[in-house]
Order: structure tokens, then sequence, then C-alpha cells
């Protein structure tokens, strides 16, 4: 079979097919979607409360124009005592109505704080389940992870920026149309003036967003290299190394070096925004002027009061600010959803590597084989065959060694097993189904597989041998079975918490086992993953002294008596409990046999054999 569909179109046409509107239409949506279903109630109340502020506004600066009349007629009147009360009346409205918007102020503060940590957690949620759906061959693709790394630095809180100035929109609304509806009552064209006057302030942002938004993807290779050498330089693994080697110095610079082509082409981009934005807000500033120039004209003429000239300057201000509000908040929706429309894309990306619909599950009575059927693979990428013409069966309760030279094949057969990839020719059978009709997360449950590069699951010593089977991270005894089966047990006893021990020393009271130590708590998680039918172990004992190494095995054997045992390895002292020995070289294997039966061969397997035993004799 071959796989039609590369990962560099899928990666460049996102599940977005709607025009530009539509785009925006759904990333709102989508995210409105996620907002509500954290907290609903939190979001509307928000919305509320927006529109009632927004709502307030006019009748603060009428209570403004009331008070000013009335102390402008009381000046010099001799019964200025009732103009004075009425002044004293509206003066007491206005501080009720300033502590009503003061309180709403702080209320909607608190509630938006709140529900921005939900909906961050949220987000973190998502993306983390939405990275394990995903096949292996999309997650290490360099365009993925170039477009993954500027949507973990830029979409968490851009979407939460999609969200803020979706909920101020009320705000603005209201606040616009309310003090519009003021200057109505002066003339229609004053509140059209406004609108027009700041297309060119619009027209310059939206430009400007669009820029900045493709300068982001042109840099984002280069963050990727920044991230790297900041983890180096704070969060490595073995600073010994680093000491050592004494590349910090280096790094620094590299990472100035970096700093400063990023930063220098945004900060020049940031010139031209803050230049061009100054230029197009001078339309509105002059009518601004011209229209203050005729109130006050009004007034001395005697068209209006100083009450009303207050009334209407503060109802402009007000227009012009939520007018300016509205179209920033659009145009920060818009800035955020071109960052977002990632996230959402993200979010909405579908695995390649799916079962049939009519998956045939792997349980049964049946018994447990593994076959590859003239199985061919290369990586996305490459041209080069990785794996070719593999062409084999395994049986319920064989053990099987591979062997081979670093790059033969070896582990990629085990990623194909896995199908964490698909072969782009030949078939692999799991149970005598082909793995394109089967369940992909059936069949998962039925491996247990310790990769050369496994993690460690640092939070206790019980979780990093228990999460090989979450569903039984209760049963302590069973744990502790398993610690025992490697020899880890003793080194876990002697900790401070025992089971409960952090192993790593970034926790409190954590510590750092040994390579060895690592690799048995691995070892120990495989075993603990009981219901698998299939143990696969890549270099399970690299870094394991020889006695424990035997020991180890000795019990591989015995608990995958009824079992298929597949293990990788370099060392040819263990080779020898194998039922057959496949041997790789350049993606095929080329001898296959036992221990005995390959010696007696005298090719590949034997002389690499006896390079190994000479140099123990040495």
């Amino acid at each position: 079979m071959v796989i039609k569909k590369n990962i560099k179109s899928k990666l460049t046409k996102p599940k977005l097919t709607f025009d530009r509107l539509g785009q925006i239409s759904f990333t709102l949506k989508e995210v409105t979607k996620i907002a509500f279903k954290v907290k609903p109630r939190l979001l509307i109340a928000v919305f509320v409360l927006n529109a009632i502020w927004g709502l307030s506004s006019v009748p603060t600066f009428y209570l403004e124009k009331l008070i000013i009349d009335n102390l402008v007629k009381a000046a010099g009147n001799p019964n200025w005592q009732p103009l004075f009360y009425s002044a004293i009346v509206f003066t007491g409205l206005l501080a009720l109505l300033s502590l009503l918007r003061s309180s709403l102020g702080g209320l909607n503060g608190f509630l938006r704080r709140t529900l921005s940590r939900y909906f961050d957690g949220e987000l973190d949620i998502l993306m983390g389940s939405k990275i394990s759906e995903l096949d292996l061959a999309t997650i290490e693709d360099p365009d993925f992870r170039d477009k993954l790394d500027k949507i973990e630095r830029e979409s968490g809180q851009r979407a939460w920026g999609l969200m803020m100035p979706l909920s101020d929109i009320p705000n603005y609304l209201v606040g616009f149309i309310s003090s519009a509806g003021v200057l109505l009552l002066i003339h229609p064209l004053v509140s059209v003036g406004i609108f027009v006057v700041s297309i060119p302030s619009f027209l310059i942002d939206s430009k400007f967003i669009k820029k900045e938004y493709e300068l982001n993807g042109e840099l984002a290779p280069k963050y990727r290299v920044w991230g790297w050498i900041g983890h180096y330089l704070t969060r490595n693994r073995n600073f010994m190394e680093m000491k050592i080697l004494r590349i910090s110095n280096h790094l620094k610079e590299k990472m100035g070096v970096l700093i400063n082509e990023i930063l220098s082409k945004q900060t020049s981009l940031h010139k031209k925004r803050e230049l061009y934005s100054f230029i197009s807000s001078l339309p509105l500033t002059i009518y601004d002027f011209a229209f203050s120039v005729l109130l006050v004209f009004w007034v001395i003429v005697g068209k209006i009061t100083i009450g009303s000239l207050q009334f209407y300057l503060r109802s402009l201000r007000n227009a012009e600010q939520n007018l300016s509000g509205l179209v920033s908040s659009f145009l920060e929706i818009y800035e955020n959803y071109i960052y977002v429309a990632d996230l959402i894309w993200f979010l909405n990306l579908e695995p390649e590597l799916k079962g049939h619909k009519k998956s045939i599950q792997l349980a049964g009575k049946r018994k447990s084989s593994i076959e590859f059927e003239n199985v061919w693979f290369k990586y996305p990428r490459s041209n080069k065959w990785i794996v070719k013409s593999a062409d084999f069966k395994i049986n319920q309760g064989e053990k099987i060694a591979l062997v081979g030279e670093n790059g033969a094949g070896k582990s990629t057969l085990i990623k194909l097993l896995g199908r964490f990839y698909q072969p782009q020719k030949g078939k692999i059978l799991v149970n005598g189904v082909d793995l394109e009709e089967t369940d992909i997360s059936e069949l998962r449950e039925k491996l247990a597989v310790l990769f050369q590069e496994f993690e460690i699951y640092p939070f206790s010593a019980k979780e990093a041998i228990g999460y090989g089977d979450t569903a039984r991270l209760g049963s302590l005894d069973e744990i502790k079975k398993a610690a025992q089966k490697t020899g880890i047990d003793k080194f876990i006893e002697s900790l401070p918490l025992k089971y409960d021990n952090p192993i790593t020393p970034e926790f409190e009271k954590g510590v750092r086992p040994s390579l060895g130590q690592y690799q048995r708590f691995g070892i120990s998680r495989v075993l603990f993953r009981k219901d698998a039918q299939t143990l696969i172990l890549d270099e399970p004992t690299s870094n394991v002294d020889p006695e424990a190494e035997e020991k180890i095995f000795k019990e591989l054997v015995k608990i995958t008596r009824d079992k298929i045992l597949i293990f990788v390895t370099q060392r040819f002292s263990t080779v020898r409990i194998a039922d057959r020995i496949f041997v790789m070289h350049e993606g095929r294997i080329i001898e296959e046999g036992t221990h005995h039966e390959l010696m007696r061969a005298n090719g590949k397997y034997a002389r690499l054999y006896n390079l190994q035993a000479q140099a123990y004799k040495i």
C-alpha cells in the first residue's frame, strides 16, 4: 500500500474551508465553545456585566450636565437654595452610579481572571489530548514542530485574547449606541463622521496585524533554536557535561545573536506601525477639535448651556472611545484569530493512521502471532528504505532477538508493529488480522514496549512502574512484585518516602537514580503490563550490570512462557536465550536461526559475536 497523502500537504491545508469572514466566525465559535464548556455561567456573567457597564456611561454624563447647569444658575442667584439642593441630589446619584460602576468593574475583573485560569487549564488538557492522538510521523515533522512551537508560544494567550475583546464588545457597542444617540440630537452626521475619520486607523492596524503574523511565521524556526538553547542553559539533565565541555559561553553567544536578529526585525516592524498609527489618528484628532470649537461657539451664542457643552463633549469622547474600543476589539479579534486559527486547526487535526470502521478486535481465544509479509518502509522526507522486504512470522510463546549494527532497522520494525508508522509496501498481521483493519487502541493494549529512549515519569516510584497499567495504579502489591522482578525494589525501599518518593531532584525529597536504575524502572513498568500478549524491549539492559541482566532475562523468560517476547540488543551474552535470532543489515533480515545454528553458519552473526567475545578476553 502506498500512502497518498504526505505530511506537507496536511500541514499547509488546515481544516478551515470557509472564506475569511467564515473562518473568523468559525474560530470565534470554537473558542467560545471551549470557554462555555469550562464555566458557562462565568462567561454569560462577563458578557452581561460588560453590557451594563457600557449602558451606565450616558447617565453619568447627564448627571454631570445637570450638576453643572444648576451650579451655573445658582451662581449670583439670590434664590440659590433649591438649585443647590438639586445639585446635591444629582451629586449623590452620581456618587451611587460611580460606586456601581466601580463595583461592576471589580467584579468583572475578578470573573475574567477566574475564567481565564480555567480556560488556560482546559487548553492545556485539549492540546495534550490532541498530541496523544496524532501520528508519530506528524509529531516528528519539522513543519509541524515549527507550527506547534508557534501555537504553544502564542495561541494560549491569544485564545484568551480572542475571548477578552469578544466579551468587551457588549460594553463598547452599548456605550457607542447610547453616546451616538445623544449626538443625534445635534445632527445625524456627527455620528457618521466618527465612523469616517476612524477608517484610516482601522486599515493601518489591520495591515500591520497581518505583517506581524507573517513575521512570526518567518521567525518560528529561530524561536525553536532559542527554546532549545534556553533548555540547555537552564534545564539540561547533564550540567556536568556542560561544565566539562565549557559550552555555556558559546550557547549564550549563539542565543544573543538569535535574540538580536529576532528583536531587530520585530522592532523595525513595530516602529513602522507606530509611525503609521500616529498619522492615521490625525483625522480623528482634527474632527474632535472642530466639533469642540463648534460647541464652544454655541455656548457663546446661547444655543446650548455649559452643562450641555460638557454633556455633548463627554458623549462625543465616549462615542469615539467606544468606537475605537469596538474597532480595536475587532482588530484584536482578527489579530488573535490569525494565531488562534492555528490552534483550532491543530485541535481539529485527525491522525492519518486509523483503524477500519469495522475494526476487528484482537482480544479472543485465537493464539497470538505476528507476521510481516514483504514489508518495505522509509521515513517521510527520505528516499532511503529503512526496512526492506521484511518477511517473517512469530508465534505465541516464541522469544525473538533482533541484532545488528546501529541503523540496521531494528527499532523501526518495532515502530511499525506498534503502528506508529504505515509501511509503504506489504502487510503486517497480528493474530492473523491486518493492522490496517485493527483498532489501534486495542492493538496497543496488547503490547508492552520499552523503547530505547523511554520516559521515567518521576512523580513517584509507584507511578514510574504503575503507569504500565493505569487501571491497576492503586494495586501497590502488584507494583512491588514488578519491582522485585528487576531488583529495583531494594532501591525504592531505601528511599525516605519509599514508593511515594519522587525520582527526580526537582521535587522535594526527590532523588536521581543511576542509568541502570532508570532502566530497571522501565522494565518493571513493562512487566506490570499484565494483559499484554507481546513484550518488546529495545536495548533493555544496556546500562544494567551482568548479574542483574541475567536475573532480569530469566524473569522475562518465565513470565512470557505463553506470550511473544521480542528484544533488541547489542549484547550477545543474552541472545542465546532466544528461540530465534534475526540478524538485520541495511534494512534486511539477512540471517535467522538459533545461536548455535547461526554460529555454525559462520556469517555476519558469528562475526559480530566473535568480535564481542574477543573484546571480553582482552
